[in-house]
């Protein structure tokens, strides 16, 4: 981990407070964290040729059947 200089000017530091000021810039910096984690989740989903749609679909029928078969036996 590194630290970060950054100069504010002191008019805005006694406007919004210095505990604003770094609240807001830590989530800032999350944001652009987890923001750089989707794009690489996303490339490797892209390079790995699994057909998302067809899986959803998988995905949500199994959990249909599965649903159907708890709650809704003798219903249909």
């Amino acid at each position: 981990m590194q630290t970060l200089q950054i100069n504010i000017e002191d008019r805005l530091i006694s406007k919004i407070g210095l505990a604003s000021i770094k609240e807001r810039l830590q989530k800032e910096i999350e944001f652009l964290y987890f923001e750089n984690l989707a794009d690489e989740i996303y490339q490797a989903i892209e390079k790995s040729n699994i057909d998302n749609e067809k899986e959803l679909e998988i995905a949500r029928q199994q959990a249909w059947d599965d649903y159907k078969q708890k709650f809704i036996k003798g219903i249909e």
